[in-house]
């Protein structure tokens, strides 16, 4: 069998990022003789995770009840309230946050620091949307953004008619978040508020890496995305490369390819291999050796 890797594969600049303040934040914890924590899951990468578990990094969902220590903020962010209560109870904090994402947040401080209402379009209950969610325009005073989780909801604020068409909106959108959709929610916003302003757009390390696996699944029979379960960035390869009607087998890694599924993979002459941006190259590449031997 032929095996091609995608064109971009491996972590993207903010996985790397925190992969790197990760090293960092275990170094501290044991120089300065306190334990050290991740807040929420470190990557969407199970075999991460459980490497820095085993160097001694606790993934956690708050604050209380730990003894205080090292505290990883991810990629994703955190609320600001979470993160002043990491801060008052005497953890050390270690900023892992992507600049894509903290400028979002910054984005939606600033509008309603002036008075403009602001728009968040992400997924329900992810880490980054939730992060958003949590953007204090000063301490204690949360912002009370637009939710806008789907086509649904967008539609339904044209029909409702609140907020006004004319009133100043500032968009933030999730930066994993399906362009395909955000660009039909983009569509019917547009076309109804007149004063609306998109802030940014989908990651565009996301869309290029999308890019990659399409012209991968041209060039294949089939494409193996090598990610976390969880990660929504992976998700939408493997629609991306689904939509192109070519067969896509979703793995987090070589243990996954099991003796069913190698047999099936076996029936290709030439396979494709892409991964989120979560993915270390060394599960890549382990991967790519069991393939190569079917």
């Amino acid at each position: 069998m032929k095996v091609i890797r995608s064109k971009v594969i491996g972590f993207c600049f903010g996985v790397s990022n925190t992969v790197a303040k990760a090293d960092e934040c275990i170094a501290l914890a044991r120089e300065s003789g306190l334990p050290c924590y991740s807040i929420g899951e470190l990557i969407h990468n199970k075999d991460m995770v459980r490497h820095y578990n085993e160097l001694g990094m606790v993934c956690v969902k708050g604050s209380e009840g730990i003894e205080p220590g090292v505290a990883l903020v991810r990629a994703h962010g955190i609320p600001d309230r979470d993160r002043r209560g990491y801060e008052k109870r005497g953890f050390r904090i270690v900023d892992s946050t992507c600049p894509i994402v903290a400028k979002g947040a910054q984005t939606i401080r600033k509008a309603a620091q002036k008075g403009i209402k602001t728009m968040i379009v992400g997924v329900k209950g992810h880490a980054e949307t939730i992060g958003l969610q949590g953007v204090e325009a000063s301490e204690g005073k949360v912002v009370d953004s637009i939710m806008v989780y789907g086509l649904e909801d967008a539609e339904r604020l044209v029909q409702e008619g609140s907020p006004a068409a004319d009133e100043p909106i500032v968009v933030v959108v999730q930066t994993t978040f399906p362009v395909n959709v955000f660009e039909r929610i983009k569509k019917v916003l547009k076309g109804h508020f007149t004063a609306i302003r998109f802030s940014n757009s989908p990651c565009g390390a996301t869309q290029i890496r999308k890019k990659a696996a399409l012209e991968l699944a041209r060039q294949t029979d089939a494409v193996v995305v090598v990610g976390g379960r969880n990660s929504e960035n992976t998700k939408g390869l493997a629609r991306t490369v689904e939509d192109t009607g070519k067969p896509v087998y979703c793995i987090e890694n070589a243990s996954d390819l099991d003796k069913g599924l190698c047999s099936e993979l076996s029936t290709y002459r030439c396979v494709g291999i892409c991964s989120g941006s979560s993915t270390p190259t060394n599960i890549i590449r382990e991967v790519e050796e069991v393939l190569e031997r079917l």
